[in-house]
């Protein structure tokens, strides 16, 4: 319980000589990297596969921004919602599933690879729980999801697979549709998912976006994770300066 004195100081008005003490001892009210922050982490990938493609473990990748998991989870009560033709076709998908599924999303550096036909795996930030990020590697050819969590403890399976479900029904129907002869029958159900055990664990609240973005990192160029640190403050710092670690 607070004393008097305490509670005194707390009335500080803004702009006393010691309303800036309050500040520092306020928690900020976001805990991790926003959503453009992420982008631009992602952004930085892409460019360097698009400069440096031998670098990576295959030229058959792609890194997807978070806006395409967070407009998927968004608009999958309106792809549930809507009617289906009779041999299954014709359901809404999000805005741009298009343009993302033929390489034209992102924007930015652009693939303009076909997702199954030059694509094989994605690598995509994933929001849990409305404020924790994970890291998805999707496999095509194997119809899997595999993540990586930096704080195991945080989120249950339900969870999990809550979060993830939007994004496992919805792209195994989107490649359904744009598929032909035997290889529609590879999406007739949804992509399966698993949550790897024994990844590097975040030890500081608010660093889950830059081990989200390490995760991908690492496994795109083939690295296996480190088996205790996955990211150092000098990294966290060099992160801060490309304007990716607020």
């Amino acid at each position: 319980m607070e004393t008097a004195r305490q509670s005194k100081w707390r009335q500080k008005v803004k702009g006393s000589s010691s309303h800036w003490f309050y500040i520092l001892l306020t928690p900020p009210n976001w805990l991790i990297l926003p959503t453009h922050h992420m982008n631009v982490g992602i952004n930085l990938l892409t460019l360097r596969y698009t400069k440096h493609p031998e670098w990576f473990r295959s030229d058959r990748i792609c890194m997807l921004d978070a806006v395409f998991t967070q407009m998927w989870t968004a608009k999958y009560s309106e792809f549930l919602a809507s009617p289906a033709n009779p041999d299954g076709s014709g359901k809404l998908l999000p805005p741009g599933a298009l343009d993302y599924y033929t390489g034209e999303e992102p924007a930015y550096s652009r693939s303009n690879k076909t997702s199954a036909l030059e694509i094989d795996d994605i690598y995509v930030p994933l929001l849990v729980k409305n404020d924790h990020w994970v890291a998805c590697w999707i496999s095509i050819p194997r119809r899997r999801i595999v993540i990586w969590d930096s704080d195991l403890a945080y989120a249950i399976d339900a969870e999990i697979a809550k979060a993830v479900k939007p994004i496992a029904h919805m792209l195994s129907y989107m490649l359904r549709m744009l598929s032909t002869g035997a290889e529609w029958e590879l999406y007739m159900v949804d992509f399966t998912h698993e949550r790897e055990s024994g990844v590097p664990q975040n030890k500081q609240s608010g660093d889950c976006g830059v081990y989200c973005l390490k995760y991908i990192e690492c496994h795109a160029l083939g690295m296996p994770f480190p088996p205790h640190e996955l990211i150092n403050g000098t990294e966290k710092r060099d992160y801060k300066h490309l304007g990716v670690y607020d």
